[in-house]
């Protein structure tokens, strides 16, 4: 498969995040050969494979970083990626990009990272999944932000995505977007509050989640604090 990798700092952070663009057209099976879980992606479409290979593309690079050789994140419980011992991760992919970004624990604290992209939705879109993403009350906290609402919208969903990415190893559960809801958003962030508590995260706690975006596309990146 033909791709590009580089990577960058995410805005107004320390944070490295690889990038893998790549042409999914242009994948063939051999390609997972890279991937010792290879075996599980045997049923999955041409676009899905891609899109697996390029996001482990992706977290072997930021893995390398740190000094970790040549190690592919494997598929563990509920299909989330197995970081090796002493670090966590995150991976994205949409389109035709990849993302992966890694963090290294550190005792005593509640580590984590997530990080989402996605295609800013159409209008159409947008109205037709926003009961699945925010509330009524949620949507009216949206208006102040002065943001196109399918733009707020997929800002929600990316953010409420990176945000279960970061907690997963924690939780060890699914939950849903309304776990969390929307406090308030500005150019750089938007901060969600846990309505219920989630493993050792107490009800009220809140989250700062970074975001970015260009015409067509954005990211957020979540890195849990210090309690």
């Amino acid at each position: 498969m033909h791709y590009q990798l580089t990577h960058f700092n995410f805005p107004t952070t320390s944070q490295r995040v690889y990038r893998v663009d790549f042409d999914a057209s242009t994948f063939q099976p051999d390609d997972l050969f890279c991937l010792p879980h290879r075996e599980r992606l045997s049923g999955a479409v041409t676009k899905r494979r891609a899109e697996h290979l390029a996001g482990r593309i992706a977290a072997r690079e930021a893995l390398r970083f740190y000094g970790i050789q040549n190690y592919v994140p494997g598929i563990g419980l509920h299909r989330a990626p197995c970081w090796p011992p002493g670090f966590t991760g995150s991976i994205s992919h949409t389109g035709k990009t990849a993302l992966a970004t890694v963090v290294a624990d550190r005792d005593g604290e509640l580590c984590g990272t997530g990080i989402d992209t996605e295609i800013i939705m159409n209008a159409y879109d947008a109205e037709k999944i926003a009961g699945e993403v925010v509330t009524p009350a949620e949507r009216e906290a949206l208006l102040p932000c002065a943001l196109p609402f399918p733009l707020a919208l997929t800002l929600v969903f990316s953010a409420k995505e990176s945000l279960f990415k970061a907690l997963y190893r924690h939780v060890g559960r699914y939950f849903d977007f309304h776990t969390a809801e929307v406090i308030d958003i500005n150019a750089q962030q938007i901060r969600l509050r846990l309505i219920s508590p989630l493993g050792p995260f107490r009800s009220g706690y809140i989250f700062s989640v970074l975001w970015s975006s260009d015409a067509t596309q954005l990211t957020t990146l979540i890195r849990l604090q210090r309690e």
